[in-house]
């Protein structure tokens, strides 16, 4: 296997505050933050460990990869016996003074333990500010 490139890309790296909005809940607000993972990123894809908190202190984590301005986000959600799987797409646009914005679209898929065959799905958007 050939060795990879080094990173070229934008390191997207921050703690971004999120206005989100879905079919079941409604609006909602959270905080994003976003590591890049530098010893498996390379060329112009950057690879992200991500946390996110809600805004009643839960959180949840994830991982999003990025490809210049393109970025897709996975996040694992569990609550109880449901787990669920939030993935999203997302655009990013800088804003003055190394900072970036983002709005996250994304499917959830809810399965629960202890009902066989249950599986729900939710949908919705979030938009995101890198804070200074």
């Amino acid at each position: 296997m050939a060795a990879s490139k080094k990173f070229t890309g934008i390191d997207y790296s921050g703690v971004y505050s999120c206005n989100g909005s879905n079919a079941k809940i409604g609006s909602y607000k959270l905080v994003a933050t976003f590591l890049i993972n530098k010893s498996n990123s390379h060329g112009n894809i950057g690879n992200y460990d991500l946390t996110i908190e809600t805004e009643n202190s839960t959180f949840y984590s994830g991982q999003a990869i990025t490809n210049g301005k393109e970025m897709a986000l996975t996040i694992e959600i569990t609550d109880g016996d449901s787990l669920a799987f939030s993935t999203g797409i997302a655009h990013l646009t800088p804003l003055k003074n190394q900072r970036y914005r983002y709005t996250n679209r994304y499917y959830e898929s809810t399965h629960s333990s202890n009902r066989v065959g249950s599986n729900t799905g939710n949908y919705g958007s979030e938009n995101c500010i890198m804070q200074k």
